[in-house]
């Protein structure tokens, strides 16, 4: 056939638009089909690695929050969505290219066929166009804050200071991310990909070991929540009663050696690492007890799944105090200037006092900027932030005998190798 069109001395636009697109049309709609067919699975992909909304984000976060619900109906979404998609490629192939059979039809059309192939690479490029300018412009005058994980009770001063303009009173335009890999919040820190970051005391210091020049931006909460939390039982009321039984885990990474320190007295049957499905492990039953949660926020929400849970706090096991709750900034940044320190202090302390002195409203701003979070959700997050917040800094105020202690445990227990200068964290 390329001999016959070069013999006529057909042009190379005549070859391609009466010999090559024709033939090469079932393989291009071949290649489509596949595509729509795997296009739901890589959207949702996609938004598991960067994106902070979208049907992916919805199922994995109803998942980690043991919402089946929520996670089956965004799942019979993601289903629907992924056949209507190849229903269409396919209707597209139907009229684009018509049965043979049809030849009276067939030579008829060859003007309309042309114009159908026009219209579909004209459908192509537009569709790609619109993917390309549908793109967010980022603000340059947002300051980003990454959560230490999914918006939850502990975060509702933020929330709370965004809403009352406390933080835009200071010129500081706060931005929110999402979290969901607690264990990457400092490496997305030095990687300049926010601009703060809430983090805990324990990461912070094995991250300065290593290195890091980080700064104390602001408090939220100055002592542990962390604990051991397990399924209430008669038999359990010291920690050494949790021998024998099954511990499920999650860590920030692969050192287990703060972990095996609270295990000095306990011998559990088996240890788990169930990643971030603490409550999913312990409502399931598949574990007995759980590190890596905090007793705030995990025992109400297992309590609304119908599990009665008890914990036993750090200092149960001579763990010296530390902030559970630090917002940080890199070193050398606009952001760990002490003119900024400042201004963002009296705003997030401002959060805070109006926290205290209105409960119910700042959770109302909390839940009006998360507007997701279904009844059920709601209801436990609620009883969850009634525990929490008396457990808000009264000030923002770095103790530096608090630092200091608990840098030295560390050093004792063999949890850090090395000293670094606890001085750096605090702004002068």
């Amino acid at each position: 056939m390329l001999d016959f069109f070069r013999s006529n001395q057909a042009t190379s636009f005549q070859t391609l638009l009466k010999l090559r697109l024709p033939f090469a049309t079932p393989h291009i709609f071949a290649g489509f089909r596949i595509s729509a067919a795997i296009a739901g699975i890589g959207a949702v992909a996609g938004e598991w690695a960067g994106a902070e909304h979208g049907l992916g984000i919805l199922m994995l976060e109803s998942r980690r929050n043991a919402d089946l619900e929520i996670c089956f109906a965004a799942l019979f979404c993601l289903t629907t969505m992924s056949l209507l998609l190849y229903s269409i490629v396919l209707g597209c192939e139907r009229w684009c290219t018509p049965p043979r059979k049809w030849k009276v039809r067939w030579a008829w059309g060859r003007i309309t066929s042309k114009r159908r192939r026009f219209a579909f690479a004209c459908f192509l490029i537009s569709t790609l166009l619109t993917g390309l300018v549908s793109c967010q412009n980022k603000s340059h005058h947002s300051t980003r804050l990454l959560l230490d994980w999914l918006p939850n009770p502990n975060h509702v001063p933020l929330y709370a200071g965004i809403d009352k303009g406390y933080f835009a009173e200071e010129g500081i335009f706060l931005k929110l991310q999402k979290m969901h890999d607690s264990g990457s919040g400092i490496s997305y820190l030095t990687s300049r990909q926010a601009d703060l970051l809430l983090n805990h005391m324990p990461s912070i210091f094995k991250a300065c070991e290593r290195g890091a020049e980080l700064k104390i931006v602001g408090l939220l909460v100055k002592q542990p929540l962390s604990g051991l939390i397990y399924t209430k039982t008669p038999e359990i009321r010291t920690s050494a009663d949790l021998t024998g039984k099954i511990l499920g885990y999650c860590l920030g990474g692969t050192d287990t050696t703060f972990l095996d320190y609270l295990l000095r007295d306990i011998a559990p049957a088996k240890k788990c690492n169930v990643n971030i499905d603490l409550v999913t492990a312990l409502g399931t039953k598949s574990v007995d007890f759980i590190f890596g949660g905090f007793w705030n926020i995990e025992p109400a929400q297992l309590r609304s799944l119908g599990i009665e849970t008890g914990y036993f706090e750090f200092k149960e096991f001579d763990v010296p105090n530390y902030y559970e709750m630090i917002i940080l900034a890199n070193d050398h940044t606009t952001q760990s200037e002490p003119e900024f320190i400042n201004r963002f202090q009296r705003a997030l302390q401002k959060s805070i006092d109006f926290c205290k002195t209105h409960p119910s409203e700042a959770f109302q701003a909390y839940l009006q900027q998360n507007p997701d979070k279904r009844r059920k959700t709601i209801a436990w997050e609620l009883e969850a932030w009634e525990i929490t917040c008396p457990l808000l800094a009264d000030n923002q105020a770095v103790d530096f005998e608090d630092l200091e202690s608990f840098h030295h445990w560390l050093l004792a227990e063999g949890f850090v190798s090395k000293p670094f200068d606890l001085q750096s964290l605090i702004s002068q």
